[in-house]
């Protein structure tokens, strides 16, 4: 069963009315980073904000997990929660696998796409074998956005919040594993949001056979007609090559601009990776307890 939309963060299950004292340092990192989420993100800054924002999330989730009254209330000691906490830790187990998929198959992406903005700067440079350079990378963008539609349907098939028994709501007695397992979707909400909204600044919209054409066509210095609206820095880049008489100065400048933001994605990806292992680890370790 599929969640549905992440970004609706898991409306129609039964959740606590209150936080309870655990949870509330992880409950305030979310809900800084949701502020962040409410912005538009199409700048590389914002989206860039979002995902050093789950970074600083998973270092505050590990703490969480490490708690012993976290540990406690997870713990498979109680046999009459027990089928419940099991089923939440599947959950958690299931979800934090496929975001780990996601985010490495995005940690590819970066790299593939700094090598291929490397190619154009060097071809920029050279101001020759501008057909190879191009091809590679039309075809590099136009795979980049296969692969995007095909991470995007995976978050999609994130389940989530689907462990909830009527005999556990409203029991005062419970209200801290509530908690915790609210605290735990949100955590694995919040990060398919923010991924959701990366893997669609990578998509970008251009047609890939006009971009070849245009690309080589501003590298000998011929006039576009450019009507373009620009959204992000990706697409600042396509926008400029089908541009309006863009000098290769100016499509350097461009290059270099997105080559910079590559690397801080990269090294964002790299950390919201290493936070997702420890979370995963952490569960595990609370599992064989």
């Amino acid at each position: 069963m599929a969640m549905m939309m992440i970004k609706n963060h898991v409306r129609s299950i039964s959740l606590p009315s209150r936080s309870h004292p655990s949870t509330a340092a992880i409950e305030e990192s979310i809900d800084k980073l949701l502020i962040t989420m409410n912005t538009t993100m199409t700048s590389s800054e914002s989206v860039y904000s979002g995902l050093a924002g789950l970074e600083d999330l998973y270092d505050c989730t590990e703490d969480f997990l490490k708690m012993s009254s976290t540990q406690s209330v997870l713990s498979f000691n109680d046999e009459k929660k027990k089928k419940i906490k099991g089923e939440f830790m599947e959950e958690m187990l299931d979800g934090s696998l496929r975001l780990m998929d996601i985010c490495n198959v995005s940690r590819y992406l970066m790299v593939e796409t700094h090598e291929h903005v490397l190619g154009l700067q060097s071809c920029v440079r050279r101001k020759k074998d501008v057909d190879v350079d191009v091809s590679g990378y039309v075809g590099f963008r136009k795979n980049m956005k296969k692969e995007v539609k095909k991470l995007l349907i995976s978050l999609k098939n994130i389940n989530v919040g689907l462990v909830m028994r009527a005999h556990v709501r409203g029991q005062d007695s419970d209200f801290h594993l509530l908690a915790v397992i609210h605290a735990m979707r949100r955590v694995v909400s919040m990060t398919g949001s923010v991924l959701k909204s990366f893997l669609e600044f990578l998509s970008g919209r251009q047609n890939g056979n006009d971009l070849k054409i245009k690309l080589a066509l501003v590298l000998m210095n011929k006039q576009l007609d450019h009507d373009k609206v620009v959204k992000n820095e990706l697409e600042n880049l396509d926008s400029a090559i089908c541009g309006d008489s863009i000098s290769l100065e100016d499509l350097h400048m461009k290059l270099e601009k997105v080559e910079v933001w590559i690397g801080r994605f990269e090294n964002s990806l790299e950390g919201l990776f290493r936070g997702l292992i420890r979370t995963r680890a952490s569960l595990l370790n609370i599992i064989s307890q």
